[in-house]
């Protein structure tokens, strides 16, 4: 069983055993409080789901009497995703139990906004988990770097444009000095010193696993245990990308049904939520069509076993023609928006279209958002 590497960016006793059998259990677990994770308090009495189990109203109204003389509520717990507006439309943001599929062509920023809000998790002071298919941790640690400067800046306030991605980078890649500490690496880049000390104040919190062909919901399940063993916590769980998960069944199709359906149980059993990036049905987006959850790459059990659904799309590919016609430089100010259509939402309302201005070049979104004023076409543009 390859466990791939696991670093972290920066640091009870839980135990895991394979998918089919329980998790211990961790303080997000079960029935926990309706509250968000900055406000704390859990409910201690959750248990691991195992086989199910049967309960009577009678039961259910006498165990939140109980809950809530003890000062609890016994609803989820509710992680914000750090994007004001979605978690506005979410109630809260993403709630433990939950798979939170989020899904977009290529290009369209979807590691950069589960990234985001992971960090927003960590920040509060929660646990995290990335699962990178794609990417390798020192890239992933280059784009937290530029966020974090960025994020100083704004709180400095002093007009100096913060470090970026392709600087960050550029100190990692350089050679020929004798060797110097990160910080005297970075020091005299503008506010990245400040974005260093951010990222190590929840170091110890994220965790980056450089997964691997061999990385499958059971090593998944190991590694939380891990985590949560280090961090007296179940993290919340990014997955980049899920049709990477190895799965059985002999076509796509199955062995992302098997896959799918895997994370919702491991979402529900350790009480966090789950967000998967997805790949897209690439055949399926020609020209004028715009993306939907059915256009997702491999099963409809993607969409049917997602509590959520959020769709990354460019702005300038879904706007309407009305709106491009008339003036030649809209479209230029479109590409520099993404809009984030909530398909589906079991907790509130869905098909509603969000837009976020990019800033890609210190790894982020603009957090504060809004929702998109301008018609947008039905059919969505694929761009190759």
């Amino acid at each position: 069983m390859d466990l791939g590497h696991r670093p972290t960016i920066g640091g009870g006793s839980f135990v895991a055993n394979p998918l089919t059998d329980q998790l211990a259990p961790w303080s997000t677990c079960g029935m926990v409080s309706e509250t968000t994770v900055s406000e704390g308090t859990t409910n201690p009495a959750s248990g691991p789901r195992g086989p199910g189990a049967r309960h009577s109203v009678t039961d259910l109204l006498e165990r939140t009497d109980a809950l809530m003389r003890a000062g609890l509520t016994p609803g989820a717990t509710v992680w914000p995703t750090g994007f004001d507006p979605l978690d506005s439309l979410l109630r809260g943001g993403c709630r433990s139990g939950e798979l939170v599929l989020l899904a977009g062509s290529q290009g369209q920023g979807k590691t950069t906004f589960g990234l985001q809000l992971l960090r927003s998790a960590v920040t509060s002071g929660k646990s995290g988990v990335f699962f990178s298919f794609e990417h390798e941790s020192t890239t992933l640690l280059e784009r937290l770097l530029a966020m974090e400067a960025a994020y100083a800046a704004e709180l400095a306030g002093d007009g100096a444009l913060p470090v970026d991605v392709a600087r960050v980078r550029k100190v990692f890649e350089e050679v020929g000095h004798e060797g110097r500490p990160l910080a005297e690496a970075l020091d005299g880049l503008p506010h990245a010193i400040g974005g260093l000390r951010a990222v190590e104040a929840y170091g110890s919190l994220l965790h980056v696993h450089e997964s691997t062909p061999l990385t499958d919901v059971e090593v998944m399940t190991s590694v939380i245990a891990e985590v949560a063993d280090e961090c007296g916590e179940a993290p919340i769980v990014l997955v980049d990308y899920l049709q990477k998960i190895p799965g059985a069944g002999v076509d796509e199709v199955e062995r992302t049904t098997a896959v799918v359906e895997a994370l919702k149980d491991l979402a529900l059993e350790i009480g966090v939520p789950v967000v998967a990036i997805s790949a897209a049905e690439k055949e399926h987006l020609g020209a004028g069509r715009r993306m939907r959850a059915e256009h997702l790459r491999g099963s409809s059990a993607l969409a049917y076993e997602s509590d959520v659904v959020l769709v990354l799309s460019d702005k300038a590919d879904i706007v309407s023609r009305e709106h491009l016609v008339y003036d030649l430089t809209s479209m230029q100010r479109y590409r520099q928006w993404a809009v984030v259509t909530v398909e589906k939402n079991r907790h509130g309302e869905d098909h509603v279209e969000l837009e976020f201005r990019k800033d890609f070049a210190h790894g982020r979104f603009d957090p504060v958002g809004g929702l998109v004023q301008e018609r947008l076409i039905e059919e969505r543009v694929f761009r190759t």
